[in-house]
């Protein structure tokens, strides 16, 4: 059989085949804003801002009430752009199609695809919810149920599109438990077969080894809320020992029985009798006096805002009210001090977007091609020039994109 001389035409394809069937995290998230980028050119750098949908309080009786409509949005930069980059011989692109795909293409796409899935991953340090303990590889379905909860309080779609994305050690601590849920039996037959988990409890369950891990602050004192009534992005906190760290990332709450901070469900705006959870914005140290300012996520709101509709706590914080971190008291705090902790996800689709964009083809070099699939929202570039020095050609692959948490609460984080 006569070799197939390759070039970019062939080469660029298929590695666009090879990265869609990638099987990672990266293929069930939202993927529709990609078109919005070609308006303008997308460069690196360049920030899309996406409206979050409206919130309103309604009215009872005839009256009219007007509300006003306060927007929100939430910025998409494409903040990456990924490669991976060869150098062959003029003997090496007389390869066979199919012994070119296998040795050469597959191996590249397969670290681009592990590249991009890990910065999808990563968005689990933006999601202010989480189940477990850090540390703790979760295997009681009451773990996985309670992350369920904590969606249906937020509101998420019942649509057929919540994920449960879970490291290795994760799925292999809940396979033989859930075994007993799966009414089809080929379900059942599959999960022997393949080891992996199908749907129960209203999640498609999937494994993925880019699942990303906190590391954790370390910290000791009993920290307290430092003054009554704090809103907005960050709080003051005091009795941390000096020198004391949270990471960005944590999770913190502010505990109290007489002046409960719980969350709210932002439909009906009834508490959900849980208390409110909030991630750390950015790295933060206690002072030498133990005092440190945390920033949060999402902004405290409580019931005496100005902006009602964004209202997400039953109250604010009471002065001295006790600070807890993964939902752990100080004087657990040994515990999970320092630790790293796998962060799988409970998730809906929408929670947040991969948005992948066209790269410009440059002039000036042998061969210049990009290939793009509508259905995936996939593109990527493949370059190839040539070394007279040497007789290489050296071929670069090349994508842009860039990744966002939408609505932290289509998401819970569940501690390993």
């Amino acid at each position: 059989m006569a070799n197939t001389l390759l070039h970019n035409q062939i080469i660029t394809p298929e590695a666009l085949d090879v990265l869609e069937n990638t099987d990672s995290a990266s293929r069930i998230i939202n993927r529709k804003y990609s078109d919005d980028f070609k308006f303008g050119g997308a460069v690196l750098g360049q920030t899309l801002n996406i409206r979050k949908p409206a919130r309103f309080i309604g009215r009872l009786g005839q009256a009219v009430n007007i509300e006003g409509i306060a927007e929100q949005y939430v910025p998409l930069t494409l903040a990456y752009q990924r490669g991976v980059d060869t150098q062959v011989s003029t003997q090496d692109l007389m390869l066979r199609i199919n012994d070119y795909r296998e040795t050469v293409l597959v191996p590249q796409i397969a670290r681009l695809a592990n590249l991009i899935d890990q910065d999808v991953c990563s968005l689990a340090q933006g999601l202010n919810q989480f189940v477990g303990t850090p540390g703790v590889t979760p295997s009681a379905l009451s773990t996985f149920l309670a992350a369920k909860t904590k969606l249906d309080n937020s509101s998420a779609p019942m649509d057929g599109k919540r994920k449960m994305i879970l490291n290795p050690a994760a799925e292999g601590a809940i396979v033989d438990n859930l075994k007993g849920l799966f009414q089809a039996s080929e379900e059942i037959k599959q999960q022997y077969l393949s080891g992996e988990m199908g749907r129960t409890i209203g999640f498609d369950w999937m494994m993925d080894q880019n699942v990303y891990v906190q590391q954790v602050g370390t910290f000791t004192g009993v920290p307290l809320v430092d003054g009554a009534n704090q809103s907005g992005s960050s709080i003051l906190t005091k009795g941390w020992t000096s020198g004391d760290t949270l990471k960005a990332g944590d999770i913190v709450t502010f505990i109290s029985t007489s002046t409960p901070v719980n969350s709210l469900n932002i439909q009906s705006y009834q508490t959900t009798g849980q208390p409110a959870q909030f991630v750390v914005a950015a790295d933060c140290v206690a002072s030498g006096g133990g005092a440190m300012t945390i920033p949060v996520g999402p902004a405290i709101v409580g019931p005496a805002s100005s902006t009602p509709q964004f209202q997400n706590v039953t109250n604010l914080p009471a002065d001295n009210t006790p600070v807890y971190v993964y939902g752990v008291a100080s004087t657990g705090f040994a515990g999970i001090s320092g630790v790293q902790s796998p962060q799988n996800l409970a998730v809906h689709k929408d929670f947040g977007t991969l948005a992948m964009v066209d790269m410009p083809l440059p002039g000036g070099t042998d061969k210049a091609y990009r290939a793009a699939s509508k259905k995936t929202g996939n593109t990527i570039r493949v370059i190839r020039d040539y070394v007279a020095t040497t007789d290489q050609w050296i071929q670069r692959l090349d994508v842009l994109y860039g990744v966002a948490v939408l609505r932290q609460e289509l998401g819970v984080r569940i501690g390993g």
